[in-house]
């Protein structure tokens, strides 16, 4: 029995130096290993920083910017230049979106209520920025005001009231470095998303 014994424990605390053996090398190969895989890694924070501040507009401004002429990918034959002159870039700028009337600037006690009309539009900033270190948000923003007809329907009779509503609205747009922004806590999926009103 006690040969018996001796074995278990032996193979016991062969299996938890194998188990530590892997555990201290995984740490080390870990640690050595980059902290975020992107698909922009390969590139000097420079080269970066230079083309994300940049207004590229086409790929020629991107060859002019880095001094380079862009070549074709090996094995593709293209008949014509894809893009020199015909992409465009949706850069970072304001444009007129369709905005939901927040109902609870109506009216925050009730929910039995019509409103006209129900969007509006509104300039908000959108678009890309050159790099993923880089988020476009609005620069200057202000509160336009909206006149929004609120029908209810009260002891079997109709009234309408008009409302004026405030939404807010970007006036300029500009791409800001990422790590200089408010980095939340928790992934986005467990925030409630912001209509931005």
């Amino acid at each position: 029995m006690d040969l018996l014994q001796k074995t278990s424990e032996s193979n016991m605390k062969s299996q938890l130096l194998v188990f530590l053996s892997l555990f201290c090398f995984w740490t080390v190969i870990s640690e050595q290993m980059p902290k975020s895989m992107n698909a922009e890694e390969g590139l000097p924070e420079d080269v970066l920083r230079m083309i994300a501040q940049a207004d590229i507009r086409s790929i020629n401004d991107l060859e002019d910017l880095l001094g380079i002429e862009a070549k074709d990918s090996p094995g593709s034959r293209p008949k014509y230049k894809i893009g020199y002159s015909r992409t465009k870039s949706a850069g970072c700028k304001t444009r007129v979106v369709s905005v939901e009337v927040p109902r609870y600037k109506v009216d925050p006690t009730s929910a039995g209520f019509f409103l006209w009309p129900s969007c509006v539009e509104i300039e908000r900033c959108s678009g890309c920025c050159n790099t993923k270190t880089y988020k476009c948000i609005p620069s200057l923003a202000n509160y336009r005001p909206f006149q929004i007809a609120k029908l209810t329907y009260r002891y079997g009779r109709k009234e309408l009231t008009m409302h004026t509503v405030t939404i807010r609205e970007h006036l300029s747009c500009n791409c800001t470095e990422l790590a200089t922004l408010h980095q939340p806590r928790f992934p986005p999926k467990y925030y409630r998303q912001s209509t931005d009103n």
